[in-house]
């Protein structure tokens, strides 16, 4: 299977405008429809298609932009928040995991028709650079499967990613590969993009997250440590009071798309 094919599995192309950067929606008559495959849409795993109209993700005032009657399955529990949050915590790196799905769209031709690539949650991964093996700033932005946890995509916000709000429930940026490369974010709630921009914009607003030297701010050395030395094994105890919060096996290939389209296929 073929990279791109894997990849659409996850919904149709929209030729839908994206939202005007100076209001929050598009008056557009245009009512064409995302039909995405109901195992890779907003983590269902029920037979069935769902659909909805492309307006829908950026019209004005608009508090929701999926249907009430499905509302409950995207966003995101305690629980799920907190099992993203120990699949990628780290030694110095803070984490923000968004309360709904979204999902990840990639502007294309002059007009940046979007075409629908992802769908999972953003999670800001911020970097302080205190860790030995990060010792830069930086801000992440990361689009995680839910249930599995495993990263879908992800890209390192830099001084030209021009992270935007575009509506109340859709955000822009570009691409640290390619700054022409335009790519959307549009969220299941838009208090969960309101939460997500907050937290973005204030990582941000630090020049030294973005990887913008500031004239006559020197960087503190940091003082080595002299680390206690280790006990010998003799003395160290078994793991106690320890829960798996995820479990990923072989036999949930059929659950999960990152399985089928990064996992190597075993043959039999």
């Amino acid at each position: 299977m073929s990279y791109m094919n894997t990849r659409r599995r996850l919904g149709s192309m929209s030729e839908s405008a994206p939202p005007s950067e100076s209001s929050e929606g598009t008056n557009s008559s245009e009512n064409n429809e995302i039909i995405m495959n109901s195992e890779w849409s907003h983590g269902s795993q029920s037979g069935g298609v769902v659909s909805a109209g492309v307006n829908s993700l950026y019209s004005e005032g608009d508090t929701d932009t999926i249907s009430t009657d499905t509302a409950s399955n995207n966003i995101l529990s305690d629980y799920e928040r907190g099992q993203v949050e120990s699949f990628f915590g780290g030694l110095g790196t803070e984490i923000f995991v968004s309360s709904a799905l979204a999902n990840l769209y990639e502007g294309s031709g002059k007009d940046n028709d979007w075409h629908l690539i992802f769908t999972g949650i953003p999670v800001i991964l911020y970097d302080k650079g205190s860790a030995r093996a990060r010792s830069i700033p930086r801000v992440t932005l990361v689009l995680a499967e839910r249930g599995s946890c495993f990263a879908l995509w992800s890209d390192r916000i830099d001084n030209l990613s021009n992270y935007r709000v575009a509506g109340p429930s859709f955000h822009t940026m570009c691409l640290s590969s390619n700054h022409q490369q335009m790519i959307g974010f549009s969220f299941d709630s838009s208090e969960a993009a309101r939460e997500l921009w907050q937290h973005m914009e204030r990582l941000i607003s630090d020049p030294e997250n973005i990887g913008v030297s500031m004239p006559g701010r020197k960087k503190q050395k940091q003082k080595r440590i002299k680390h206690a030395p280790l006990p010998p094994k003799a003395q160290i105890s078994n793991p106690c009071q320890f829960h798996h919060v995820t479990s990923v096996t072989k036999d949930d290939t059929d659950r999960y798309y990152s399985m089928q389209a990064f996992a190597p296929m075993t043959q039999h």
